[in-house]
């Protein structure tokens, strides 16, 4: 097993990468080279690729890509957490190898990362095969190992997003009218297609080079309307601009592997809809990643009018398979949704704290760069508690040496104010 954690080695895996992608029939979009190599690119924690072989002289039959995080817990230390590479943002995560090798390459994925220093692993929006994923769960077990599954986070909508729904699709679009919609929703959906079709007050525009920046502004801007007050007020007030930040970032990237569908709907001059939908031609399927309208907008309705025209396009172009991604939205239905549950798991340690008690090695830039701006911000214990960490993990080192000794100098300087402080009170 090797650990890749530098974009340079990334780029050198590229070849060997989409070999075993092509040859993994649980290999999908969000686990290909260039989704993960675009989310990598500018993910702002770090992270580390698994890779397996045979011997030392083979190519990679395997890759596990994985986020690294360095939290403090409730106590002030700090700790580790591994995360699946693409985390949230990624509609599906698992584990890529051949299959005639999986058995094998998902244990050493589990050995390896038990090799690491964390105290929790969450494995979000995992979907592996039974096989695959309880190969490498068995290789955590109690008691040193805690498995549970973990809350997605409630909008008090009572939508369930551990359901995704998902259309399999036939391979004529009459087909698909006659057998999958119900006789209203097909008439309204004829007549829907017919006024784009017709183009006189309606039309739709695919994305192109000369347009990806104005279509995903509109995207965006749409988004935002519809979501942004609900989820700053829910969660963050910075979480809407900093999805916004990774949806344009990964929507240039589809767009640059020539994986990106995104037809915009117009009424006149003015756009009314827009989705963006990512192609996996490895597994015929497009992936639903966002959409966005203009809400004043009632009939026809964007959303529907541009789901109807996604999945016309995706019938004539022989993709077997329309996903409509997380949450068991009442519309998904109407286009003859099926289900599949996909989960967020968590592994922690039963100690709650870092596995050897040692911060991850590939950590510690972080957890010193954090003890600074403790020292700056004056929370000197907290700091010190930082740097022992950091000195435990490796003795020598010479930066956090060189702040224990600033500490203690600030500490020391320190101590006859605190006294003249007590002898005050006393």
């Amino acid at each position: 097993m090797d650990v890749i954690d530098s974009f340079d080695a990334l780029v050198e895996l590229r070849d060997n990468w989409d070999a075993v992608y092509a040859a993994d029939p649980e290999a999908q979009y969000f686990l290909s080279w260039p989704w993960m190599a675009g989310w990598f690119k500018r993910l702002r924690y770090q992270w580390l690729v698994l890779a397996a072989k045979e011997d030392d002289s083979a190519s990679y039959v395997g890759f596990f890509p994985l986020q690294l995080r360095t939290e403090r817990a409730r106590d002030g230390a700090f700790q580790n957490e591994l995360r699946t590479g693409g985390g949230y943002f990624a509609g599906y995560a698992g584990f890529l190898c051949k299959p005639e090798v999986q058995d094998a390459v998902v244990r050493a994925f589990a050995d390896h990362t038990k090799r690491l220093n964390w105290a929790k692993l969450h494995l979000e929006n995992i979907f592996a095969s039974p096989r695959r994923l309880n190969t490498f769960l068995e290789q955590f077990s109690a008691p040193e190992f805690l498995t549970g599954k973990m809350r997605r986070p409630d909008d008090g909508d009572g939508i369930d997003h551990d359901i995704y729904v998902y259309v399999n699709l036939p391979g004529d679009w009459e087909d698909f009218l006659n057998d999958r919609l119900g006789a209203a929703t097909r008439k309204t959906a004829r007549r829907t297609l017919r006024a784009i079709d017709d183009a006189s007050e309606y039309r739709v525009t695919n994305v192109t080079a000369a347009t990806l920046e104005r279509d995903l502004q509109t995207l965006l801007r749409f988004w935002e309307s519809q979501w942004g007050a609900k989820l700053a007020a829910r969660y963050h007030p910075g979480l809407p601009q900093a999805m916004i930040n990774n949806f344009r970032n990964m929507l240039r990237c589809a767009f640059e592997d020539d994986a990106l569908y995104l037809p915009v709907l117009w009424r006149d001059d003015n756009p009314i809809g827009v989705q963006a939908t990512l192609i996996d031609r490895k597994n015929r399927a497009l992936i639903g990643m966002l959409n966005g309208r203009d809400l004043a907008v009632k009939k026809p309705a964007p959303g529907f009018a541009l789901h109807l025209y996604s999945i016309r396009w995706a019938i004539q172009n022989g993709f077997a398979v329309y996903d409509l991604q997380t949450g068991d939205f009442s519309y998904k239905y109407d286009f003859g949704g099926l289900e599949r549950r996909v989960e967020c798991l968590l592994v922690s340690t039963a100690s709650r704290r870092n596995l050897r008690d040692r911060l991850e090695s590939r950590s510690l830039p972080v957890v010193l760069a954090r003890a600074k701006a403790l020292h700056q911000a004056g929370d000197l214990e907290a700091a010190l508690r930082g740097c022992r960490q950091i000195l435990a993990a490796d003795p020598a080192h010479a930066e956090a040496l060189s702040l224990l000794r600033q500490l203690d100098a600030a500490r020391q300087a320190l101590l006859p104010q605190k006294l003249g402080v007590a002898a005050r009170l006393h």
